[in-house]
């Protein structure tokens, strides 16, 4: 049969090897188990998770002997015939070649026929998405009410260009990206499989480049395996995938963090001389602080993701900063992304974000200025005008004597506009004893200047 590249050498056969997605296999389970079986399901999610996986191990469950069942044997003949696309009874149509209306018009035109061999005849339509307008309009009669043996399974990574009448007429399942411990579980099997000596620190890096993407990991281990044999470090992993490497995003961070711009920059050449991708370091570094942030924030859930062994990493760093320190960092890396992926100087570019980032450290918001000026024990000018009894107005004398007649005097004449007198000594001396004044001046290393005169 030939060499078979891992991602299909390691492809899941039955639902208990699917991994990370535990809620489609369990609703799929408990459906065939009871005999509730829709006429049309629906796989949604990300490339690389197991969307056409789980649809083959669906039509081997519907159609094997004595199915539907879930405990079926992966080995058994007509499950290797739909495992090795052979099967008369499962038809896959790749939806983004098959995209017609004339397509969409031969598969309707061979609905009413019986099954060959299983129980149901099945059309499995990968990237449903592509359809045209035209031909999901001639699928709707026949997707809404089809014969009794025949299922449809759709899978697409773009779910929002499906028609609403489409979505309504199927069960719909919603595949997750695989967490980074099982990507980081189901390498280490192979690679002992494959006789292949990996480090940790490189399975945990290949995972988290995958972004969830079971396919994308196999395949970067096999890439691995072409460029360094055997045995893998994490020196070839940052050198094949051009990475910054956990250690060194890290001090490229806490340089931000302190606010140390030439030591982000010489950390920066050192990527450079290196050949790491600048958006690749970008990248990097926004997981990083987003790290950062979700352990500050949902602890319980970074143990989970991140494992036991990196949220100590993590805490071993020092005191966590500020949540809106690194809100900042992150928005700002997040709006740079755009610009850095499309720069013709993406090193040039990436300095100056960098140094953008170290003076996120300068700025101080007027929340962090308003707990910094809060003294214990003193008010604010504001609250204590606001606290102070208003006093009431005195009654006017009654005099003893009736009051002289009044006579027209003339009046005065216009003096010429006077410039505002500068305040009383005593109203600098008030000002300048103010609580909030003091704290003000102290903290950002300050003095008044009269600039009345």
């Amino acid at each position: 049969m030939g060499y078979l590249v891992l991602a299909r050498k390691y492809r899941p056969r039955t639902f208990a090897e699917l991994v990370g997605q535990d809620h489609v296999v369990r609703t799929l389970s408990n459906s065939i188990a009871e005999g509730r079986l829709a006429h049309a399901f629906l796989f949604v999610g990300p490339r690389g998770i197991g969307k056409t996986s789980t649809a083959r191990i669906l039509a081997k469950a519907l159609n094997c002997p004595q199915g539907p069942k879930t405990d079926f044997n992966p080995d058994d003949d007509i499950c290797k015939e739909i495992e090795e696309g052979r099967s008369l009874d499962v038809l896959e149509i790749d939806g983004a070649s098959n995209r017609g209306i004339n397509e969409i018009k031969e598969l309707r035109d061979s609905v009413p026929y019986a099954p060959a061999r299983g129980k149901f005849k099945i059309y499995i339509i990968d990237e449903v998405h592509m359809l045209t307008t035209e031909a999901f309009n001639a699928l709707l009669k026949t997707l809404e009410e089809p014969p009794a043996h025949v299922k449809f399974i759709f899978a697409t990574t773009e779910v929002q260009k499906l028609p609403a009448t489409i979505l309504s007429r199927c069960q719909r399942f919603d595949l997750r990206r695989i967490p980074d411990p099982l990507i980081v579980s189901h390498l280490r099997k192979i690679s002992q499989a494959e006789k292949i000596t990996i480090a940790d620190e490189a399975l945990l890096l290949l995972a988290r480049q995958a972004e969830g993407g079971l396919r994308d990991a196999e395949s970067a281990l096999e890439q691995l395996v072409s460029f360094a044999g055997r045995t893998i470090t994490l020196e070839h992993v940052l050198e094949v995938f051009g990475l910054a490497g956990p250690i060194e995003t890290r001090a490229l961070a806490s340089a931000i963090l302190a606010g140390d711009g030439p030591s982000a920059l010489a950390k920066l050449h050192e990527f450079r001389t290196r050949h790491r991708d600048p958006l690749r370091i970008a990248q990097d570094l926004a997981r990083h602080f987003r790290n950062l942030l979700l352990l500050q924030i949902a602890p319980a859930e970074a143990e989970a993701e991140l494992g036991k062994e990196e949220k100590q990493t993590l805490l071993s760093l020092g005191k966590l900063p500020e949540q809106s320190h690194l809100l900042s960092l992150l928005e700002q890396l997040l709006e740079f992304e755009h610009h850095l992926r499309n720069s013709l100087a993406r090193e040039v570019a990436l300095e100056i974000l960098a140094l953008r980032l170290c003076e996120q450290r300068e700025r101080v918001s007027l929340e962090a200025i308003l707990k910094k000026l809060a003294v214990p024990g003193s008010e604010t000018r504001a609250e204590s005008a606001a606290s102070r009894p208003t006093p009431a107005p005195s009654p006017s004398p009654i005099p003893k004597t009736a009051p002289a007649p009044s006579f027209p005097t003339p009046s005065p004449a216009k003096t010429p506009t006077q410039k505002p007198t500068s305040p009383s000594s005593s109203a600098k001396e008030t000002f300048l004893n103010d609580p909030a004044i003091r704290a003000a001046l102290k903290q950002f290393d300050a003095r008044v200047i009269d600039q009345s005169s």
